[in-house]
């Protein structure tokens, strides 16, 4: 997931709850990896101040990883919120992107992730347990 910089107000609170449930992607064989355009040293500064992560923080000071996802703001030189599922083949199978103000639910990527890993036609408000389409 990208987020627009450290020592900001919304990121730590999106920072923490991904570390918090990281244990939860990984039962379900994902990485989660944190991405801003702030550079190493700011991220090992801001990890002072928030504690350790259970996934690593990477820095995109060239904005070339961002510009690539598309979330990158040029004219701000920063990142949207963008969180995207990659498979292990290297296809993205989902994207999400929030504008700045507004924080993602790593409650709703965990679904959407589960949704996913079915294989299956997964309904509107699909949750596990609930019954699929079928096959897709």
């Amino acid at each position: 997931f990208f987020y627009p910089l450290d020592f900001t107000f919304i990121c730590p609170t999106e920072i923490t709850e991904f570390s918090k449930r990281e244990s939860e992607f990984k039962t379900l064989n994902a990485q989660v990896l944190g991405v801003s355009v702030d550079s190493v040293f700011s991220h090992k500064a801001w990890l002072k101040e928030l504690g350790s992560l259970n996934y690593p923080l990477l820095s995109d000071m060239t904005k070339d990883v961002s510009r690539k996802y598309g979330v990158l703001l040029e004219d701000k030189g920063i990142s949207l919120r963008g969180t995207f599922i990659i498979d292990p083949e290297g296809k993205v199978k989902y994207q999400l992107v929030h504008d700045l103000g507004v924080g993602r639910s790593v409650e709703e990527i965990l679904r959407v992730l589960k949704a996913l890993q079915t294989g299956e036609l997964c309904p509107v408000e699909w949750k596990p347990g609930k019954k699929t389409l079928g096959k897709a």
